[in-house]
């Protein structure tokens, strides 16, 4: 029973050397350079702010997401903003989700 105990344990060390080795290859290649561009730093360009730090004018609440766009909608034809978010905002004391209209 010892014997071939000692037989599977090099067979197991050899196994597991060569997953650490390919899992520590693969994460370098899957991590993209910090100082080359790349397509992952232009997409994460391209999502939206964070409007409550970029010094957006809030508005509302709005009690649906329909009703925020709208207005968010009507604000840009009307000439009153450039750009609109909608954004879900829990309430703790009221217990609900509440709809905030964002504009720049």
């Amino acid at each position: 029973m010892k014997s071939r105990t000692f037989r599977l344990a090099p067979a197991v060390a050899a196994a597991t050397a060569v997953l650490l080795l390919a899992g520590t290859a693969g994460a370098a290649v899957a991590a993209p350079s910090d100082e080359s561009p790349s397509a992952t730093s232009s997409a994460t360009s391209q999502q939206p702010v964070d409007p409550e730090k970029e010094h957006w004018d809030k508005h509302g609440p709005y009690s649906d997401e329909q009703s925020c766009r709208k207005a968010g909608k009507d604000g840009v034809d009307h000439g009153n903003w450039h750009e609109y978010q909608c954004k879900k905002v829990y309430n703790e004391e009221k217990y609900r989700y509440y709809w905030w209209l964002y504009t720049h």
